[in-house]
């Protein structure tokens, strides 16, 4: 993308045409010609609900780590499991790679692109401008495909119905926190606009 002070070449995410844009203001949205993707998003707004949905998709982390994911009952023992339950017993298992990718993609990806939309949508939301920001939204763009907490809560209910014809199954508030969780973070990267990160460091420069 290449800007000027009043508009960017900017390309479409989906079918790549490339579209001259105007700076939005707050509210405005601009879409492919093309295909009717949305390319960009105006205005502070565009900060404000990313730092929301960030911050309830941080605390919903918290949340999932913190209580029961899922309660095993078997010829009257309970097993309880939680977030990370399937990390430590791959690692026992010895399938330590296979923990560590796990462990990566279903915890660690999830936290660091939150956190960082949270450091950059933060003080675009207070109009503030750091050095640091720009390498924090190339970190966002690539961390981003490796969060993978679809695939991970996938594999868990695929795996709860094969157990339930042997074991009672009890889901705790960890598996609706982290369900609820895929949801919210996925709001929060729709609602994040790169170009309106780069104009806001671009317009901060020119003062």
């Amino acid at each position: 993308m290449t800007t000027s002070a009043a508009t960017a070449t900017f390309a479409c995410h989906d079918c790549d045409l490339v579209h001259e844009l105007r700076r939005l203001t707050p509210g405005e949205t601009a879409l492919c010609s093309r295909c009717g993707s949305v390319l960009a998003r105006g205005g502070r707004d565009v900060a404000a609900r990313t730092f929301a949905w960030s911050l309830a998709s941080l605390v919903l982390l918290v949340v999932a780590n913190s209580f029961t994911f899922m309660e095993f009952r078997i010829a009257g023992r309970v097993q309880v499991a939680k977030l990370l339950t399937s990390v430590t017993q791959l690692h026992d298992d010895g399938y330590s790679e296979l923990a560590a990718i796990v462990l990566l993609t279903s915890l660690l990806a999830p936290l660091l692109l939150i956190t960082g939309l949270m450091l950059l949508s933060g003080p675009m939301l207070l109009g503030r401008r750091y050095g640091w920001m720009f390498a924090v939204g190339k970190f966002v763009s690539r961390i981003k495909a490796w969060s993978m907490m679809e695939v991970f809560f996938l594999g868990v209910i695929v795996s709860a119905i094969k157990l339930s014809q042997m074991a009672e199954i009890a889901f705790g508030p960890s598996l609706i926190a982290f369900a609820t969780l895929i949801v919210t973070s996925t709001a929060a990267l729709a609602a994040f606009e790169p170009r309106a990160l780069w104009e806001h460091l671009q317009r901060e420069d020119s003062r």
